[in-house]
């Protein structure tokens, strides 16, 4: 009799239990068929009940009901094999909460939107790099920040839906380095870094005319497209967007913004010149229009190997010629430069020198050195440089890099006037045996923690005024000088 009493009390419990709660493993709306699981008529944000004890072995899904952000934790963290993804006839909710997708703090999640984060823990810094494939569903409207970051898992071409009209968010794609294309659909938004990193992006990317906003880094390092063709409503394209890209540039006439010439990329008035491929090789003739040479805009482009510059251009940006190793002999810094930026010529080993036209009063060179005058700055030495450089007493300041990779330099002296002293100033200066600093008191080197990094501090005697040992001594940096005398 009890036996019996106990066998009708674990039934009702079932029944109720099963009534409560219609994702339970006794709710026969789990099917699975050929490999692929399909699910339906869950409550929102309970796909780990529904599945329970299969999600470890699960490897094609296919949910055809309403999900949140819950859910998509739920594929993320708590299903290991899972490859692919059918989300066509699914539909994302809101959801405000802390078990989702973006970690333990309370986040706002909104409805149609593939959630931030949605398969990038970023409590761990882990991708879902089983992920192979994922259909999405036809009611969304954006993707949001870090959502496939670092999926490399993901191949073949990435079908956007139509319905995405308004972002696709920061990193969201970055580093998903086995998409070969992306169809971009109606989209508005292309975040920062969106595709950087894709490296498997290849053919023809067409920025369609739904799309107003590109931002940095946004197809960064995508080096085997071979085309971008950009419409006529693109009205922002943000500094290195497409940095390191060899892609040629194809700009629809109509835009009123951007234009294109011999597959480089301009403002519309080609004032600017904003991306050169880095396909390109040999020489490049700027126009005589241009006035700025934007940032990033020929950097890694190693096949280039001279450059004429008009006297049109008054503005080098930072980073512009970084990493141009094809670069050779002097470099010609014609008549109407007035402003070179940071890390212009930096990791460009082949310029030998630089020559200034007779007409540019803010700019010198001399004992392998350039030098703004204007700024009373050191700008970049050429890393053939030998020898000692001693630098002029009314210099103030030596720009980041400036001496960067100057193996053979063996020594400097940094007159009293120095205030400031970049970072990686002397980065990898591994010839140098002495500095000279004529400051009783030791330059600040708080915001420039890299400016000797690389010098043998333990083969390189520090010099410094008499009476100033202890100071340097005790002086971030400066310290770590073995041997410091005062001269």
């Amino acid at each position: 009799m009890k036996n019996l009493r106990f066998f009708i009390i674990m039934l009702l419990g079932i029944v109720l239990f099963t009534g409560c709660d219609d994702d339970s493993i006794f709710y026969p709306k789990v099917k699975t068929a050929s490999g692929i699981t399909t699910v339906s008529g869950i409550r929102t944000g309970h796909l780990d009940k529904a599945l329970l004890l299969q999600l470890g072995f699960i490897s094609h899904l296919v949910i055809n009901d309403t999900i949140d952000s819950r859910d998509f934790q739920t594929m993320r963290d708590k299903m290991p094999n899972l490859t692919d993804i059918d989300l066509s006839n699914a539909t994302i909710a809101a959801y405000n909460g802390y078990e989702g997708t973006a970690g333990t703090r309370v986040y706002r999640y909104p409805a149609n939107a593939i959630p931030e984060f949605a398969f990038y823990d970023p409590a761990k810094s882990k991708a879902k790099k089983s992920l192979t494939s994922i259909t999405f569903p036809k009611s969304i409207t954006s993707i949001r920040d870090y959502a496939f970051n670092r999926c490399s898992g993901l191949k073949g071409t990435l079908e956007i839906p139509v319905s995405v009209k308004d972002t696709i968010g920061k990193s969201a794609f970055s580093f998903c380095e086995n998409l070969t294309g992306v169809s971009l659909s109606a989209v508005n938004f292309i975040g920062e870094s969106a595709f950087q990193d894709c490296t498997g992006l290849a053919g023809s990317l067409v920025i369609p005319d739904s799309v107003f906003t590109i931002r940095p880094w946004a197809f960064a390092d995508c080096n085997s497209i071979s085309s971008i063709s950009i419409s006529s409503t693109v009205s922002e394209i943000s500094a290195s967007a497409f940095y390191n890209c060899a892609a040629l540039f194809l700009v629809e006439a109509s835009n009123a913004i951007y234009s294109s010439s011999e597959g480089v990329l301009f403002d519309f008035d080609k004032f600017t010149l904003i991306q050169f491929p880095k396909s390109k090789a040999g020489n490049y003739i700027i126009p005589s229009t241009v006035a700025t040479i934007g940032r990033h805009s020929f950097a890694n482009c190693k096949a280039l190997t001279t450059i004429t510059i008009p006297s049109s251009v008054s503005t080098i940006e930072d980073y512009a010629f970084l990493g141009c190793s094809g670069l050779t002999g002097t470099f010609t810094i014609s008549s109407g430069i007035s402003y070179i930026g940071q890390y212009v010529f930096d990791d460009c080993p082949n310029i030998t020198g630089f020559q200034i036209a007779p007409e540019n009063t803010t700019f010198a060179f001399a004992d392998g050195v350039l030098v703004d005058l204007g700024q009373l700055m050191i700008k970049r030495c050429v890393t053939s440089k030998t020898g000692a450089y001693v630098i002029s007493p009314d210099i103030s300041t030596i720009d980041n890099a400036a001496f960067s990779n100057c193996t053979m330099l063996t020594s400097v002296t940094l007159p009293e006037a120095i205030s400031y002293i970049g970072q990686r100033a002397f980065l990898n200066c591994t010839g140098l045996t002495s500095i000279y600093s004529k400051a009783a008191t030791p330059i600040d080197l708080s915001h420039s923690a890299t400016a000797f990094e690389g010098v043998k501090m333990g083969q390189c005697t520090l010099f410094v005024p008499v009476g100033a040992e202890g100071d340097y001594r005790a002086a971030g940096i400066w310290k770590d000088f073995v041997d410091i005398q005062e001269n």
